[in-house]
């Protein structure tokens, strides 16, 4: 969760209030759903490396991987009800952000 919290305060830091406001209410909906631990873990480090990718200038971010990880979170928060709420809402966030 450290490398979460550090991503969102620098994505706060440098005036994307929007993406950072985005990854914490999603990593706050899955900390509060009913998941399996591996899951919840692995939705939570592939929000880090998205936080990670949008501190980067836009040359440097890894845009294969980052699409990639973007698609995969979705379909993890999409059978789940509470997640697909969030995902609508917060998720489209961050595929604009990032242009996909």
């Amino acid at each position: 969760m450290a490398d979460l919290v550090n991503a969102v305060t620098g994505l706060q830091q440098s005036c994307q209030a929007a993406v950072s406001q985005a990854l914490k209410n999603l990593a706050e909906r899955v900390l509060a759903c009913d998941l399996l631990l591996q899951t919840r873990q692995e939705i939570i480090e592939n929000l880090v490396f998205v936080g990670q990718q949008a501190q980067m200038l836009p040359e440097k971010r890894r845009r294969g991987v980052l699409k990639a990880v973007l698609s995969y979170l979705k379909h993890l928060m999409q059978p789940v009800e509470p997640l697909q709420d969030a995902w609508q809402t917060h998720g489209h966030i961050l595929e604009n952000f990032f242009h996909f």
